[in-house]
């Protein structure tokens, strides 16, 4: 059996011709945070030079944060449960060290406020010279989030070139400086700015150590990358190999012949984490570390469901430790080199993320540099402009939180009570820390606070089939605000009230059930759905607002709130 040849241009006239008058750009593209337009089909692989995404030399690694209050019977238990990396600030690494078994895991050393050369000597007499670790010393990122002042800069860089060259004399496996993104992420950036702001800093590390002596493949073994992983699953992957292209661009420009791989430490973004309903962060991690994986990270740093309520318990930390584990041995993720590899989608998403992000990268050289841009504020300018863009999708529910600002559960019971998440300690350039779900979780915190639990009541205009879509987006939408939604057959008095049925019913039926349900008593009456034409004439009836999709739901529910008190 044969089939006619069917080119693309054949498939898109089809298209057309089912849109009916809807442009194609409108309905079947989807343009990315970082202004980016997704097509409905790729057909081919991205023009230009071929895409050069070097593959992992071997499998990742469960690389799990701990801290000092953790204490040594908690790492000890990380690497019983199957753990392969640890992630150890200042203090736990004297902890770690003492710990059986310690030698089999690769280590990430945070070095606090203690200088970096400072820190190898401390672990000069307990890791031997073939030990492969990784030190992560980021003044940039230091300053970013507010623990080293600008001033300090040039300093801290001088310090990491005499920590590099300290580690190429006894450390040959090791590496002294990283290059973290992860402030700029929680701060709100997108993806290219990500990736621009990644090479800018590994730009100016790279400079700074080979000016100090090193060659620049020697420099480039000094440098860690560090990125987060956040929601987009497809974006985050590409975003990873996106980094890697123009990274090695940067070294191949800085003269390193045959440069070699960074290593790639990927972590789970603690800005997607959700107080409420935490169990969806089990998924939230899922496919994070899927994104990192097939991104080519080396360390996979996954994070507890209940790490937004407080320190991970014992429970949070297996879970996020044991998703990584099966992923890799049962899901077998990591086997394939690149699995992303072929694929016009991922290919052409991975190219124009590099293009993007290289074009903001120049754009920061051209100004000054990443230095200039981060203590100049200029920098935080750009992020917040993000950010200000992306929580109004969130806003609007066009983003949607599950769990949070969709399919709000009302009646959970959480492992410990939601509070307001604690603003970090912040210097003169140090960047916001932001939450996706903070707009929706401080409207749950008024709702919780209030003497009883507001609620809010549905009159349902017509037969079911006519307002059980309307019921339960509107039921949907209050419970993201904290507000109960209660069905009721006639008008009652209620503190909000709201009409749920069709179109066509509403043009029969709403006004004069405004009218009622103004005369029970309601304080506030909505209706679901666009007025259209009939705005002018609900208002007179008493109807006070509309909900609909892409409407201001954080703006409208705080506005309900209030009327609760």
């Amino acid at each position: 059996m044969s089939f006619p040849q069917v080119t693309a241009r054949d498939w898109r006239a089809q298209v057309d011709k089912e849109l009916a008058g809807v442009p194609f750009e409108k309905a079947l593209v989807h343009r990315t945070a970082e202004g980016l337009s997704i097509q409905p089909l790729y057909t081919e692989r991205p023009r230009g030079d071929s895409l050069l995404v070097e593959a992992p030399t071997a499998q990742f690694r469960v690389c799990v944060r701990v801290d000092a209050a953790a204490g040594a019977d908690t790492i000890a238990d990380e690497l019983a449960g199957g753990a392969d990396a640890l992630w150890l600030d200042s203090a736990a690494a004297d902890l770690a060290l003492a710990v059986d078994g310690i030698g089999r895991a690769f280590l990430v050393l945070e070095c606090g406020s203690i200088p970096p050369l400072a820190q190898l000597e401390r672990l000069a007499a307990r890791l031997a010279p073939d030990t492969a670790f990784a030190l992560g010393a980021d003044p940039f990122a230091d300053v970013a989030q507010g623990r080293l002042a600008p001033a300090g800069l040039a300093g801290a860089r001088d310090a990491l070139v005499e920590a590099a060259l300290a580690a190429e004399r006894r450390w040959p496996l090791a590496s002294v400086v990283t290059v973290s993104t992860l402030p700029y992420h929680e701060a709100g950036a997108d993806a290219a700015d990500e990736i621009a702001i990644a090479i800018a800093t590994g730009a100016a590390y790279l400079e700074s150590l080979v000016g100090g002596g090193l060659s620049p493949a020697a420099a480039a073994r000094q440098i860690t990358l560090r990125a987060a992983t956040g929601r987009d699953t497809f974006v985050e992957m590409c975003k990873l190999r996106a980094l890697r292209i123009a990274w090695r661009k940067v070294l191949v420009a800085a003269g390193a012949v045959d440069p070699p791989r960074p290593l790639l430490h990927a972590v789970c973004s603690s800005r997607t984490l959700a107080q409420r309903d935490p169990w969806v962060n089990m998924l939230r991690t899922t496919t994070q570390i899927f994104a990192a994986v097939l991104g080519g990270a080396d360390l996979v740093t996954p994070t507890a469901f209940d790490e937004a309520l407080g320190p991970a318990s014992p429970l949070g930390r297996r879970v996020a430790r044991n998703t990584g584990l099966v992923l890799r041995e049962e899901s077998v993720l990591g086997k394939v080199k690149d699995a992303a590899a072929g694929s016009y989608y991922f290919d052409s998403l991975t190219d124009a993320l590099a293009r993007e992000g290289w074009k903001r990268f120049q754009g920061i050289e051209r100004e000054g540099g990443i230095e200039d841009a981060l203590v100049s504020g200029r920098l935080r300018a750009k992020i917040e402009s993000s950010w200000t863009t992306w929580l109004g999708r969130i806003s609007t529910r066009k983003e949607g939180i599950l769990g949070v600002s969709e399919f709000a559960n009302l009646d959970e019971k959480l492992p410990r009570p939601a509070r307001d998440r604690e603003a970090p300690p912040a210097g003169a350039a140090a960047l916001p820390v932001h939450h996706d779900a903070a707009p929706f979780e401080q409207l749950r915190l008024r709702a919780d606070a209030s003497p009883s639990r507001p609620e809010a009541i549905l009159v349902a205009l017509g037969p079911l089939a006519e307002s059980r879509a309307r019921v339960g987006f509107a039921s949907n939408l209050f419970a993201a605000g904290g507000i109960r939604a209660r069905e009721v057959p006639r008008a009652e008095a209620a503190i909000i009230a709201c009409l749920c049925g069709s179109d066509e019913r509403y043009a029969q039926e709403a006004v004069d059930q405004a009218r009622a349900l103004k005369a029970a008593g309601c304080r506030r009456i909505l209706l679901a759905g666009r007025p259209g034409p009939l705005e002018t004439a609900l208002r007179e009836a008493g109807v006070d607002g509309f909900l609909y999709a892409g409407c201001d739901a954080v703006a409208l529910l705080s506005e309900l709130l209030d009327a609760f008190r």
